[in-house]
């Protein structure tokens, strides 16, 4: 018996993985999804954070890594990042029929990867671009009580999502979006609510006063065209917190990140970092019981 559990004990030793990317694959209702996840350098101990990040339309998780620049975060605050890959790029974020069911994927992901590396329950958050953005609102809905808090960048709450997620486990979140966005527009409309009545959303959830405050942020970097403001949620429940960055004059972009040099998409503010603003935002965060 002792050597047999000698022998599981070194099994499953030699299957945690090493610091670093690491490609994966998992089956979920029949179909074979892929992701990459990043365990920090150096090695940590304990129990780490996990931040799903999910890619916009078209995108990849190795994209996202890239262009995003979290798996330095990860290294340099010690959490485990985690880039999934959407059905031909794209995520099921509620405003039409499901490509898949993308929900169960996650799910299906974060229990696996919860079970191999030991990481913390409390403290589970999504980010996401665009239609990842889209996404992981979904997400924080449809599986109460496994995230924290939710990041969403260039991408609001879908309207058909919005009233299945009224109450619940509380939710922290943090939100960026561009006034001169041309994709998703900073008013709303149609199929997504506004960037300030999602953020609004999750702050009824938090039942924060419903007036936020603002404060226009420092103009590090004049030449990029934008302008910085942070509204803030007060009155929260304990633990949690909503804020919306709204950049003025930014475009369909990750902030901080380099521009992409497509017209459509507009201009990406350099005055902040999305990146590490996030993941400051989601470690006072943990999830509140």
């Amino acid at each position: 018996m002792l050597s047999a559990l000698l022998l599981l004990a070194l099994i499953r030793a030699a299957v945690v993985p090493s610091p670093g990317d690491h490609s994966r694959t998992l089956r979920v209702g029949g179909v074979e999804r892929h992701y990459v996840v990043h365990i920090p350098r150096p090695a940590r101990r304990g129990r780490l954070p996990l931040v799903v990040v999910l890619h916009g339309a078209g995108g990849t998780g190795r994209g996202v890594a890239a262009g995003t620049g979290f798996s330095a975060e990860a290294d340099r605050r010690g959490f485990v990042a985690v880039y999934p890959d959407g059905i031909a790029g794209g995520w099921s974020d509620g405003r039409g029929p499901d490509a898949a069911d993308d929900v169960a994927f996650v799910r299906t992901l974060l229990d696996t990867l919860g079970a191999e590396l030991r990481t913390d329950p409390d403290r589970v958050y999504a980010a996401g671009i665009s239609n990842g953005a889209m996404f992981t609102h979904r997400l924080a809905c449809e599986l109460p009580g496994t995230f924290a808090a939710i990041a969403a960048v260039a991408g609001g709450l879908p309207v058909t999502v919005a009233p299945r997620c009224t109450g619940g486990p509380l939710v922290s979140f943090i939100g960026f979006n561009g006034t001169a966005d041309r994709l998703v527009p900073f008013e709303g409309g149609g199929e997504l609510l506004s960037a300030t009545a999602s953020a609004a959303h999750w702050a009824a959830v938090d039942s924060c006063d419903a007036s936020p405050t603002s404060s226009l942020r420092p103009d590090r970097a004049p030449a990029d065209g934008t302008r910085v403001r942070r509204w803030t949620w007060s009155g929260c429940a304990p633990g949690t917190a909503v804020v919306l960055y709204a950049i003025g004059g930014g475009g369909h972009s990750w902030p901080g990140a380099a521009p992409m040099r497509i017209p459509l998409l507009g201009r990406t503010t350099r005055d902040l970092s999305a990146t590490r603003t996030i993941a400051a935002f989601f470690l006072a965060h943990p999830r509140t019981r």
